[in-house]
């Protein structure tokens, strides 16, 4: 951090941004990109049983419980209520896009239940967090997550366009939501392999002026400044091994992805928990099921 301090002075991470993505590579359903800030103490510090997100959670360990237990502690602690459906936690968090079809596959069978955690088990994630958040000094600030459906995913690449394009400007629209960003650390994630950013956030992001400050392999950071904020925005490669506040924002994005695949499943009237990544299961059920009814466009990646 040595090239920030000597371009803005000492560093205290009082206000971190961690943003992440979910659902880049997929065959169904969305790109999510989410971003979490939380306001810290003088040091910044995990939750003791989340570290790596990859880790956290994964379909293979099926530990659904504790991933719906945490985004429901979240949720406590943003609203400062229980959420009483996954649909009141998919409103707070996600922007909503009026859907291109008007089929509304992804959303108009989202669970009015929760569907892995019991209400003993959230209770007791909701007090075990707040009890951390308070003796920390630890707020959440603002949270936000976009989805990219197939059909803006397919539109975007049928333009001429390259999906981890609009993974990145995706980014920058959390970046342009955030209300206050003077003095803010934004921690995204390395997009497909780019060292060099600056022409992209120039673009997406032309009110600010960009200095670069670093472009390396592991990460390439700038300052962002306009006439009312100065901020430091990052991409880092494995960004939620870099942030507690990215570890988190990949595990709402996990839980918000895993609401709209049950969506899809159940407005296709698929009982196959198929995760819509390329595994066998996926690719299996697609090769021998006809989906004619919707638009393939609606259902399926174009790359």
């Amino acid at each position: 951090m040595g090239n920030i301090e000597k371009m803005i002075g000492p560093v205290q991470k009082k206000r971190v941004l961690g943003i992440d993505e979910n659902g880049l590579g997929p065959l169904m359903g969305p790109l999510v990109i989410t971003g979490i800030l939380l306001r810290d103490g003088e040091e910044e510090v995990w939750f003791d049983d989340i570290s790596d997100s990859k880790e956290f959670f994964s379909r293979d360990i099926n530990n659904f419980s504790r991933l719906e237990e945490t985004v429901v502690a979240l949720f406590y602690l943003y609203n400062k209520k229980e959420p009483d459906t996954p649909s009141e936690i998919l409103k707070s968090f996600c922007k909503s896009y009026k859907c291109l079809s008007g089929l509304n596959i992804c959303t108009c069978n989202i669970p009015d239940g929760f569907i892995w955690s019991t209400y003993e088990g959230r209770k007791k994630r909701c007090e075990k967090f707040k009890n951390w958040v308070d003796k920390n000094g630890i707020k959440i600030e603002w949270l936000k997550s976009i989805a990219q459906c197939p059909k803006r995913i397919n539109d975007f690449i049928g333009r001429g366009n390259h999906k981890f394009l609009l993974d990145l400007f995706t980014l920058c629209d959390i970046v342009k939501d955030v209300p206050d960003k003077n003095g803010l650390f934004i921690y995204g994630g390395k997009i497909g392999g780019l060292k060099f950013y600056r022409k992209y956030l120039r673009y997406r992001l032309p009110e600010y002026q960009c200095s670069v400050v670093e472009e390396r392999d592991e990460v390439s950071l700038y300052i962002m400044e306009d006439k009312t904020a100065r901020f430091t925005l990052g991409f880092y490669r494995d960004v939620e091994e870099k942030t507690f506040s990215a570890a988190l924002s990949s595990l709402v994005g996990k839980y918000i992805r895993e609401l709209f695949m049950i969506g899809i499943r159940k407005t296709l009237g698929i009982s196959e928990d198929i995760s819509g990544y390329y595994d066998s299961k996926t690719l299996s059920f697609v090769k021998t099921n006809s989906f004619k009814k919707f638009p393939s466009e609606c259902l399926f990646r174009l790359k």
